[in-house]
C-alpha cells in the first residue's frame, strides 16, 4: 500500500469514504422480524472500500469517524451512545480480521477468506457476546429495562427465554447476513472504482 499511493490520497481518500458512511449511517430501515429498534444500514460499505484499497487502518479511521458523526449529531439523544458502540465493535469485527488477512494475501481467495471470516466473528463476538455481557446490560440500566426488550423478541417468537437465546436466534443470524450481503457490495463496487483509488490496482483489489 505504502508504495501504490501518497500518503495525502491516502487521507483524501479515507475522509471522503468517512464521510460517505457518516451518511449512510442515517437511512437506517426497519428489518422483518426483528424488534423495532434494531435498524439496518450501509455505513460499513464504505469503510470495507476503505479497507480493500487503503488497508486496514483506513477501514478503522472511517468507522470510527462515522460512529463520531452520528454520535454528536444523534447517537447521544436516542441511546445515550450505547447503539453507536454496539454499531462500532460490529464494524471493527469486520474491518480488522478481514483486512489483514487481506493484507497478507491480496488476492481474492484472501478477501473471501477474510471477509467471511470477520463476518462470522461479527455476528459471533458482537451480535452474540458483547451485545449479552456489554450492549443490553446498559440498555437495562440507561434505557430500557430487560424485561420490556425481551417482550419485544418474544412478541415475534413467544418461546424465546432469555437473553442469551434471543441474541442467538434473531442478532447472530442477523448480524451475520448484513455483514456478507455488505461484503458482496464492497468488493462489487471497490473494483471499479480501483484505479481512481490507487495507481497499482493490482496490489489492493483482486482482479
Amino acid at each position: 500500500m505504502k508504495n501504490s499511493i501518497s500518503r495525502s490520497k491516502w487521507l483524501a481518500t479515507t475522509a471522503i469514504l468517512s464521510a460517505m458512511a457518516s451518511i449512510l449511517m442515517f437511512l437506517e430501515l426497519p428489518v422483518p422480524l426483528m424488534p423495532a429498534f434494531i435498524k439496518l444500514d450501509f455505513s460499513l460499505l464504505p469503510c470495507i472500500i476503505a479497507n480493500i484499497a487503503l488497508g486496514p487502518l483506513s477501514g478503522v479511521v472511517a468507522t470510527t469517524i462515522k460512529e463520531l458523526v452520528h454520535l454528536m449529531l444523534h447517537g447521544a439523544s436516542s441511546t445515550g451512545g450505547i447503539g453507536n458502540l454496539a454499531d462500532y465493535v460490529t464494524c471493527l469485527c469486520v474491518i480488522i480480521p478481514s483486512g489483514f488477512i487481506y493484507k497478507f494475501k491480496p488476492n481474492m481467495l484472501g478477501l473471501s477468506i477474510g471477509l467471511a471470516v470477520g463476518s462470522v466473528c461479527s455476528a459471533i463476538l458482537s451480535g452474540l457476546v458483547f451485545n449479552a455481557i456489554a450492549v443490553y446490560p446498559l440498555y437495562d440500566k440507561f434505557i430500557l429495562p430487560m424485561t420490556a426488550i425481551l417482550s419485544m423478541y418474544q412478541a415475534i417468537r413467544p418461546s424465546a427465554n432469555g437473553l442469551w437465546e434471543v441474541l442467538a436466534i434473531f442478532n447472530v443470524p442477523f448480524t451475520f447476513l448484513k455483514c456478507v450481503i455488505i461484503s458482496i457490495l464492497a468488493v462489487i463496487i471497490a473494483k471499479p472504482l480501483n484505479k481512481y483509488l490507487i495507481k497499482k490496482p493490482t496490489q489492493n483489489v483482486p482482479e
